[in-house]
């Protein structure tokens, strides 16, 4: 039989679906990533707020410590907003990556199916060459009576 024609192609489509996924993989894990870290944020920001809440129901009311968690609850807030932001991007690239790795495995599913179809007309070949031998021979047998 002989070699696919589109046999290193089909290898190499292969390879840029393997890619894709990969790159796909990486960019679920960053977002999964900025996910965890807006939790996060979104936590401490809670904790703030429920010792700031605590201060303000408290007899002595002491200033700096409500000051101090003002400050770090907007520090959070624009640390959510920056993640928000970033979340956004990393949606983006994610979605992206999945149309990429969808057109990679459209291009080797039908690459596949070359092959397939190639495989099965070289094993009709195969066939057909093997019945005419067989009827030759049976014929050269039966062509000496």
């Amino acid at each position: 039989m002989k070699p696919f024609r589109l046999e290193k192609v089909l290898e190499y489509r292969k390879h840029l679906r393997l890619d894709a996924r990969n790159a796909l993989a990486s960019a679920i894990g960053d977002e999964q990533t900025l996910l965890n870290h807006q939790a996060q944020a979104e936590r401490q920001k809670q904790q703030q707020m429920r010792e700031l809440a605590t201060f303000a129901q408290s007899e002595t009311f002491n200033i700096e410590a409500a000051a101090r968690r003002r400050y770090f609850m907007g520090h959070l807030d624009v640390q959510l907003m920056v993640v928000a932001d970033q979340l956004i991007q990393a949606r983006i690239i994610v979605e992206q990556q999945r149309m990429v790795l969808v057109e990679a495995d459209q291009e080797v599913k039908s690459l596949e199916r070359l092959y397939e179809q190639y495989v099965s007309e070289q094993t009709a070949q195969e066939q057909k060459r093997s019945e005419i031998e067989l009827s030759e021979q049976w014929q050269s047998a039966n062509w000496c009576w």
